[in-house]
């Protein structure tokens, strides 16, 4: 036997779990993904792409680059990518625990692999040094400003961003929407996404379209129920609508040059722009216009305590605006409307 083939033999190959192994690391990220896609709360497909795929793609990398011989090692090399994301650490966390677990329980992998908490903290950081990032919330004239920016070119992602904008839709539910309806006669968008959370997932809803005040004061609604069936749409070459998410969301805003200016403009301020600003920017301004706070959640599709927990529900604008509202009101002896 050569020298290079005996150690072809004792060195346990990088791709695979170890020298009795017979399965590969690309097996067992399929198997975990076919697992998470089918039993339990069955994810969504967007679902493993953007919290599990990018995140085990990376370790899968490291695997074969570095050759890490434990869990812990693997984690540290895989996160630090995200090295300046703390919420996009602790998601990597999650998806290389899920990972190596399988492994272990499914393929009988050594237990070196597992990620113990010890390891896991020392990676995720302490949340008290990390400040939170506040997700921005556009004003009526920036969305307006943005739709015509996009318009002038792609009309078909402009109406992406007016559903995204009147509707308060999470960018994934794009691709679970139809027009039915409702018990007045009228058409309505319907959502049928049921978003896995907790114990129960969340219903099929109406959604409710909001209007935008332009910058000289005229009111913009679109009717959107109404043109959805026929509005220009992005297709697929063979004719069909495309299913979009937020990753194909964001991937198509960072192209436009409006866009990366508000991006910027609110950086400055400490605050991230994101798809998900449309969803916060309409629940912003649901409240203000509102107030019912069960009407909100239901059109939003989520619980009060979720709603008041991972949502904006009022901008520094909003705020001044209700306080010089209720002042002026009692200077004129008249109750704020």
């Amino acid at each position: 036997m050569s020298l290079k083939l005996a150690l072809e033999r004792l060195i346990p190959q990088s791709e695979r779990l170890g020298e009795q192994a017979s399965v590969t690391w690309e097996e067992v990220r399929d198997g975990l993904k076919h697992r998470l896609m089918s039993e339990g709360n069955r994810i969504q497909l967007t679902s493993w792409q953007t919290n599990y795929l990018v995140f085990i793609d990376e370790a899968l990398m490291q695997l074969k680059a570095k050759n890490p011989k434990d869990g812990a090692t693997l984690l540290r090399l895989t996160a630090k990518r995200w090295d300046d994301k703390p919420s996009s650490r602790a998601v990597c966390i999650t998806a290389l625990k899920k990972l190596t677990e399988f492994a272990v329980r499914e393929h009988h992998a050594p237990r070196s692999w597992l990620i113990d908490e010890y390891d896991a903290a020392s990676v995720r950081g302490n949340p008290d040094d990390e400040e939170k990032r506040k997700t921005a919330t556009l004003t009526d004239t920036e969305v307006l400003g943005l739709i015509a920016a996009i318009e002038q070119k792609r009309p078909d992602w402009a109406n992406v961003v007016r559903l995204l904008a009147a509707t308060g839709i999470r960018p994934t539910e794009l691709e679970h929407l139809s027009v039915r309806r409702n018990d007045e006669g009228f058409p309505q968008l319907w959502c049928s996404y049921r978003k896995s959370g907790g114990r129960r997932k969340t219903k099929p809803r109406w959604l409710e379209e909001l209007p935008f005040v332009a910058e000289d004061g005229s009111v913009v609604e679109w009717n959107l129920a109404e043109i959805y069936p026929s509005m220009p749409y992005p297709l697929w070459r063979d004719g069909w609508r495309r299913k979009l998410s937020g990753h194909y969301v964001e991937q198509f805003l960072r192209d436009v040059p409006y866009w990366r200016d508000l991006k910027a403009a609110y950086a400055d301020q400490g605050l991230w722009l994101r798809g998900y600003s449309f969803r916060n920017s309409w629940n912003v301004k649901a409240h203000k216009l509102i107030g019912n706070q069960a009407a909100i959640c239901a059109a939003m599709g989520n619980k009060p305590e979720t709603n008041a927990r991972s949502y904006r529900q009022t901008d520094e604008r909003t705020t001044r605006e209700a306080f010089k509202l209720a002042v002026s009101a009692m200077g004129s002896g008249r109750k704020p409307s």
